[in-house]
């Protein structure tokens, strides 16, 4: 015999491990809803605005964009109590009626959109209501009526919370409606 052990010598001190049975993949059999303590989303998901009154709407999940953009019209820059605040409107889906809003302003900053071209944006902070979490973030406002969705939600938003499913659409379901809304400036107008 040479000097080498042979391989069943060399394991037999050791326990046997009974190895489970691999699983296998079936044809419509729903994935994971969640990758450890990450839930899975669709890329279009319903979100619950409860700093806008409890206003729902779709909006797409992309992890290609740093910051969330909301769709705004007719946004001026009023002094309020000392500070600069947004007042904007925000257009109902059929556009038959449109919400105006008050906001303090965060900040602005210079966002490049999709096709190359940057531009000066104001900032909000929201807080959003999707798959049972709730939490602030920082949304620019935009006029985005050339776009699918009223509003985006960017990775800056969604990290830490959620893995994005671009293969699915509406994982989350409908956001809680008991949520209480913050009082804000809110005036419906007719177009």
């Amino acid at each position: 015999m040479s000097g080498s052990p042979d391989k069943s010598d060399s394991n037999a001190d050791r326990p046997s491990r009974a190895r489970a049975p691999a699983k296998k993949v079936q044809a419509g059999i729903k994935p994971l809803r969640s990758v450890g303590k990450k839930q899975v989303l669709g890329w279009k998901e319903s979100v619950l605005l409860s700093t806008l009154g409890g206003i729902r709407l779709l909006a797409k999940l992309d992890t290609g964009a740093r910051t969330s953009a909301l769709h705004a019209v007719d946004i001026i820059y009023i002094k309020h109590r000392s500070a600069i605040w947004v007042e904007f409107d925000l257009p109902d889906i059929d556009q038959s009626r449109t919400h105006r809003f008050r906001l303090p302003l965060a900040e602005h900053r210079s966002v490049k959109s999709s096709i190359g071209s940057s531009q000066i944006r104001p900032v909000i902070l929201l807080e959003l209501s999707m798959a049972g979490q709730t939490w602030s973030t920082e949304v620019t406002l935009t006029d985005r009526s050339d776009m699918e969705l009223p509003m985006l939600i960017g990775r800056s938003a969604l990290k830490g919370r959620f893995v994005v499913d671009p293969a699915r659409t509406r994982l989350a379901g409908h956001p809680a409606a008991a949520l209480a809304p913050r009082p804000v400036t809110r005036k419906s107008k007719s177009r």
